[in-house]
């Protein structure tokens, strides 16, 4: 359920899910104007990435009518469409010894499936899946192959006592009776090098097209009669005026505003200087970082291949679609912005839209692909599709190969 509060800081499992009770009733708060001339909404969504939209969603499915306001012309243009699309079972985040994590993530992904469905109106089983992956631990991993062993087999317990007590969910119409086992390092050849690490797990887990899922978001979006969709809006503050808010922007036709009874922060990169401008503050320690992906089409001899996430450091990525393309990500090189402002930089908006110059996508492409080519042979073959960055808002000021490190905590 969505906090009492008027302006939500936006609990998306919880209101999505009917196990978390029963839902709060919106547009409750009498509508008071102000002396502003303002449009006005019963409920305003700050942004279109797939919380908001998600939020926006299931808002209408409840009869309320929306307006959702993003800065792109489009939705789940910016980190929901740039990133892995890995529906994580909670692998990538067993550095947090608490586990809590590794469970939030879990719960999630077996909710993962009817909540889409819900707010689609349509089955969700049609969504192309990656190759599953596999865990690489290279020599300088943060954690020993021993360790994360241990930690993967305590969460595949919290596994099987989750699908025990809930017959409703699943992890994309799939209940396995475990979701990760070790494998001896010969097993990964002929695709990857096993001289380069010093453990490997094989997975249940899978990623989704990005691209795909923003599309069919998208689409349900525009659909929906209760949902105004207001694009290329940026949101610049929120503020309190008689009894409602208040919400100020720019746009190309210049500035505007939008008088509502209730909002929902769903913003990525610029939540917390929109949660400030109405008096919200949050505890210091946020970090902003850039990070670049390359979408590739794959050399043959790399098509049936695992997808691959090494652990537990600064590393990256491969995800191996069943169209003959591939997601890369190198931390090491694609890491190319760190920001502890409040807000990152406005020069990030342009690779966050996917707009490089070719130069500029040519020299990114090959860096990466190079570097994953040592471990991965056949990387640096693969054909540049797409590349482009997304922006990592995450609690914790030291790097992801600190033992220590805020980055590995997702309870924030």
């Amino acid at each position: 359920m969505v906090a009492a509060a008027p302006y939500h800081m936006l609990d998306f499992m919880k209101m999505l899910d009917p196990a978390a009770g029963n839902r709060e009733k919106f547009g409750s708060i009498p509508v008071v104007r102000g002396t502003h001339s303002a449009s006005s909404a019963e409920m305003v969504v700050l942004g279109a990435g797939l919380t908001g939209v998600s939020a926006a969603l299931a808002l209408a499915r409840e009869g309320v009518s929306v307006t959702l306001i993003e800065q792109d012309e489009r939705t789940m243009n910016r980190a929901s469409l740039r990133n892995e699309g890995k529906i994580h079972l909670g692998f990538v985040f067993s550095q947090d010894l608490s586990a809590e994590s590794s469970n939030l993530q879990l719960f999630g992904a077996l909710r993962f499936r009817p909540i889409l469905e819900r707010l689609i109106g349509a089955r969700a089983n049609t969504f192309r899946l990656s190759h599953p992956f596999v865990y690489l631990v290279p020599e300088d991993s943060i954690a020993s192959p021993d360790e994360l062993d241990t930690r993967f087999t305590n969460l595949d317990a919290t596994y099987r006592e989750a699908i025990a007590e809930d017959p409703t969910i699943d992890y994309f119409g799939r209940r396995p009776q475990s979701l990760s086992h070790r494998v001896p390092l010969a097993s990964i050849k002929p695709h990857i090098r096993p001289d380069r690490f010093i453990g490997a797990f094989a997975t249940e887990e899978v990623a989704i097209d990005t691209q795909e899922l923003a599309d069919v978001m998208q689409s349900a979006v525009l659909a929906h009669p209760l949902i105004t969709f207001r694009a290329s809006h940026t949101v610049e503050s929120v503020e309190r005026v008689n009894g409602r808010f208040l919400i100020t922007g720019t746009s190309l036709d210049g500035t505007w505003q939008i008088e509502t009874g209730q909002v929902i922060n769903a913003l990525w990169e610029n939540r917390l200087k929109i949660d400030r401008t109405i008096g919200l503050e949050h505890a210091p320690g946020w970090l902003h970082r850039l990070k670049y992906r390359v979408i590739a089409r794959l050399p043959e001899a790399m098509r049936d291949g695992p997808s691959t996430t090494l652990v537990v450091g600064p590393y990256g990525d491969v995800v191996v679609r069943p169209d003959g393309t591939a997601y890369f990500s190198w931390y090491p090189l694609g890491l190319r912005g760190w920001s502890e402002e409040l807000a990152p930089p406005a020069s990030w908006s342009a690779a966050c839209r996917g707009e490089l110059l070719e130069d500029e996508r040519t020299s990114i492409a090959a860096a990466l692909l190079g570097a994953i080519d040592a471990w991965y042979p056949g990387a640096a073959r693969a054909q540049p599709l797409i590349v482009d960055a997304g922006a990592i808002v995450a609690y914790g000021r030291t790097d992801v190969g600190d033992l220590q490190s805020g980055l590995h905590n997702r309870k924030k």
